[in-house]
């Protein structure tokens, strides 16, 4: 199927860290996504005595990122130039199931999974997926549907902290530090990864970087 190298793909994974030998599951989108939507939130506790007025609260932490996809798959056989039966609406979403939602025994969970479009590529699990039929021939079978799926970002994952260099600077950035700057949000702000902090803390040498002096200059370096 023409664009087909390039189309969405849904890597299922028994290992977090990819090590394992086992062949992957992988879905192939027919069709690249209708809408692709990331989640960014970040995280306050707010403690508010009785008969206080409100407050902003205390910043308390970066969620993981989330993202949301829709898109559509097809069995009529319109959308394929090649000689071959379209394969029907049942089967794709037992095997979506399979690479992202069923249970793996050998793990006693879902799988892991890789995401991967364009030169988006990010290690995750799924946290929703809502299948809507919109197309079904004489007897009742579906034959077109979109897909709504929702997932989390795995933290710590090596392969997004790879990902995360394609949008990291090339050449070391300096920031003056201002009087409420605090380093975590200061990388987050750089890299959109805040879990770098401390390899900045450790590059400026940074005795405490939970509480930065307002005037100092930080530098900000490729992360490798």
């Amino acid at each position: 199927m023409p664009g087909l190298l390039t189309n969405l793909k849904i890597i299922g994974l028994k290992d977090p860290d990819g090590l394992s030998l086992d062949i992957p599951l992988i879905f192939v989108c027919m069709f690249n996504p209708d809408t692709f939507t990331i989640d960014h939130s970040v995280r306050y506790v707010n403690k508010q005595p009785p008969g206080n007025a409100g407050n902003d609260g205390t910043f308390e932490a970066i969620t993981p990122k989330q993202f949301s996809l829709e898109f559509t798959i097809d069995a009529t056989g319109v959308s394929s130039d090649l000689d071959i039966p379209p394969v029907p609406i049942p089967l794709q979403v037992l095997l979506f199931n399979k690479v992202t939602l069923d249970m793996n025994g050998d793990i006693h969970r879902p799988n892991y999974l890789i995401v991967q479009f364009g030169t988006f590529i990010r290690d995750c699990v799924l946290l929703s997926s809502k299948i809507t039929y919109t197309l079904f021939d004489e007897f009742g079978i579906p034959l077109r549907a979109k897909i709504n799926v929702t997932f989390k970002e795995r933290v710590g994952s090596k392969l997004n902290q790879i990902a995360g260099m394609f949008s990291s600077p090339d050449l070391t950035h300096q920031k003056l530090v201002q009087e409420s700057d605090i380093l975590p949000l200061m990388v987050y702000n750089e890299y959109r990864n805040q879990d770098y902090y401390l390899q900045v803390a450790r590059s400026n040498k940074l005795k405490n970087f939970r509480k930065l002096e307002a005037g100092i200059t930080i530098n900000l370096p490729p992360i490798v």
